[in-house]
């Protein structure tokens, strides 16, 4: 399996949805972005003042200023002039948010719970738009569909390489729909699929992701076989959701070992 306790750094191999600002400001808005995901400004409560904000990290109170409204812009805060700038409760974030899912720690339990229920997502919205695809697709958005799939390599341990063929067969399929509402669901997808890999989800014992699964789905949809489509993303993602429960149950027992260790014990 997989080392659970290390996080490897992924780029997504394109930009999702709006950028964040640059420079300075981009900077504050992780940092306070980070502190509220991770609870340590907890849900309810106001965060320090712009001012203290604008002291303990060394920037003008304009760069704050600007930092929380791409937080509010995010669902995370709200400003009011009664009581300052409070953390909404998470009903209210952002949650298909590529920055706000980024931004938790790799430790953090909804972590674990985020990627489970996108992962139920998929299951509901993928099958569908691969069954769409097979119908509506281009010959050249199946061609990308086939040569994504076929530039997975997951034995030759290229993480990043397989990470961005990954995503552009993910993507194309959505984008194949020709469905606006389905194409806009790329931002979370491919955000639960940078979980997968940071944390090597789709490992487990030593079996990496199915490249044959994504070759199957892309020759069907080349075959304009809906039914086949549908059932083959169908599996695949199936057995990329029981993979991924062994694996967070295995975090959740490592955790629960460690914890419960005697003081000054060592393995």
């Amino acid at each position: 399996m997989a080392d659970t306790q290390n996080r490897a750094t992924i780029e997504l191999p394109f930009q999702l949805g709006a950028s964040l600002p640059t420079g300075t400001t981009k900077k504050v808005v992780e940092i306070l972005g980070r502190r509220v995901v991770n609870d340590e400004y907890p849900q309810g409560q106001t965060i320090p003042t712009e001012e203290e904000l604008a002291a303990s990290l060394g920037v003008s109170r304009a760069t704050v200023r600007d930092a929380i409204k791409v937080l509010s812009g995010k669902g995370l805060v709200q400003t009011a002039r009664r009581y300052g700038t409070r953390v909404r409760p998470i009903e209210e974030w952002s949650l298909l948010d590529v920055d706000v899912t980024s931004w938790h720690a790799p430790e953090h339990p909804r972590v674990a719970q985020m990627f489970a229920e996108t992962t139920e997502l998929r299951c509901i919205i993928e099958p569908a738009a691969a069954a769409a695809a097979a119908e509506r697709a281009t010959p050249g958005q199946v061609e990308i569909l086939l040569e994504a799939a076929n530039a997975m390599h997951p034995d030759e341990g290229d993480i990043q390489t397989l990470f961005a063929a990954d995503c552009r067969f993910h993507s194309m399929i959505l984008e194949a729909t020709g469905n606006l509402i389905m194409r806009q669901m790329r931002p979370i997808i491919l955000s639960v699929l940078r979980i997968s890999y940071e944390f090597g989800v789709l490992i487990v014992d030593d079996k990496p992701v199915s490249r044959e699964g994504h070759i199957r789905v892309a020759e069907a949809i080349r075959d304009r076989d809906a039914a086949r489509a549908r059932a083959e993303m169908e599996e695949m993602l199936g057995l990329n959701r029981d993979t991924a429960t062994i694996y967070w149950q295995r975090r959740a027992d490592e955790a629960e070992t460690v914890r419960t260790k005697p003081s000054g014990e060592t393995t």
